[in-house]
């Protein structure tokens, strides 16, 4: 125990050594949008992107059901864990074992934070996961789980330029993210894991797996106890696409 105590201890402090503070979960590495608005401050004049359209919001202007949704499908034990699933980590091991790679998923929402505050979406290696790991505990020890999943919700890929939900929720359906209703917010969530298949806007896009997708998303909520079968009933009726 003792020898595995400091094997630990080394291995973290080998790694942390170069590995960035963590104190801003804004994403403003990632980019965003600057909005031009007249002298009243409610009319849009234009925006000014550079390849990544995204708009901050606080988590009071974020609607439930996405943030529901998001943990539905992303990590479904996320206010229950530090900031990764050993379970998740576990069968994303043997999965890479077995396929002689690091390309199997397992990563929480604060995993997933960290990986797009630092520009480490296509660096699959061991050494990145396990640097993925140290800086995702010291998240969860230094921001609320709030403020862990408004900064997630605030930076995930939703497809095109699409990044962060209020983004994607302005130009997907012309509102903002905290008036989101149901179908909406299971469509959006839908995305994030393959932007390229699950968005319209992809390369890939697959209508099918999309609708799947969303469906899946519904029935795992009322499994949660998110919401009520009636609700998820109704969303599946709605044909996100046309609308």
């Amino acid at each position: 125990i003792i020898v595995c105590f400091f094997l630990v201890i080394g291995l973290f402090a080998y790694f942390r050594k170069d590995l960035p503070n963590l104190k801003d979960i804004s994403g403003d590495k990632i980019g965003g949008s600057i909005r031009y608005y007249d002298r009243t401050g409610e009319t849009l004049l234009f925006e000014d992107y550079d390849a990544v359209k995204r708009i901050p919001v606080k988590d009071d202007q974020i609607n439930q059901y996405v943030k529901d949704a998001t943990v539905a499908v992303e990590d479904k034990e996320f206010f229950e864990h530090s900031g990764f699933d050993v379970k998740g980590i576990a069968r994303a091991a043997v999965n890479d074992v077995a396929h002689r790679g690091a390309a199997q998923g397992g990563s929480t929402i604060t995993q997933q934070l960290v990986k797009l505050n630092n520009n480490w979406t296509k660096d699959k290696t061991i050494t990145r996961k396990i640097k993925e790991l140290i800086l995702s505990v010291e998240l969860e020890r230094t921001y609320s789980k709030k403020e862990i999943l408004t900064g997630y919700l605030n930076a995930a890929p939703y497809g095109n330029v699409q990044n962060g939900v209020e983004a994607a929720t302005r130009d997907y359906f012309d509102k903002s993210a905290k008036d989101l209703t149901l179908d909406e917010a299971t469509f959006l969530a839908a995305i994030p894991k393959a932007p390229s298949i699950y968005s319209p806007y992809g390369p890939r896009f697959n209508a099918e797996a999309l609708k799947s997708r969303q469906h899946y998303i519904l029935d795992v909520m009322v499994s949660e106890g998110m919401i009520t079968k009636k609700q998820a009933d109704e969303a599946k009726k709605v044909d996100i696409l046309a609308k």
